[in-house]
């Protein structure tokens, strides 16, 4: 009983949501543009992420030569554990859960390397383009304005694209 009017009350909610935003899309025009074709287009994008790429590339020969090196520790622990004597066992495998350690915290720290690096090239640009759109709706007393790239599209009137105004006011350079 109360499941079916919590329901209810969210499937009118839901309703009303939706009303809202056709009403706000009758009142003021609205337009898309495609985030993937800028970050295609636009240069200074493409060598962001170019240069994060190489960045994450160089992370990830780092954290295969830790894993190599850990795996060679554990082969040789496996291949030397009859040899040793029980304090020289118990030293090599200390050593070796000590470079176990190191390595995950590096593969930790390479994960916040590599998401801060995104951010610190990326974002500006996304700030840019953000900028540029809300400027753009402004202008064009635009009421909505939506990604196709982050969702599913299936026709576009040509004339509602900004994304040729917007990649044209990133290579002028406007903020």
């Amino acid at each position: 009983m109360i499941r079916t009017k919590t329901l209810r009350l969210a499937l009118v909610i839901g309703m009303l949501a939706a009303a809202t935003v056709a009403r706000a899309a009758e009142l003021r025009p609205m337009a898309i543009i495609n985030s993937e074709r800028i970050s295609q287009e636009y240069p200074a994008m493409r060598d962001a992420q170019e240069q994060y790429q190489k960045f994450v590339q160089d992370l990830e020969r780092e954290l295969s030569l830790k894993e190599k090196a850990l795996s060679t520790a554990a082969e040789e622990i496996d291949s030397q554990q009859l040899l040793l004597g029980k304090d020289a066992l118990a030293t090599k495998m200390q050593q070796f859960e000590k470079q176990k350690a190191e390595y995950f915290q590096f593969r930790e720290s390479a994960e916040q390397k590599a998401d801060a690096e995104a951010k610190a090239r990326m974002q500006p640009i996304l700030d840019q383009v953000k900028t540029i759109v809300e400027r753009l709706s402004k202008e064009r007393n635009l009421g909505l304005v939506v990604d196709a790239a982050a969702m599913t599209v299936l026709y576009v009137d040509p004339q509602l694209d900004l994304t040729n105004d917007v990649l044209q006011a990133l290579v002028r350079g406007d903020k």
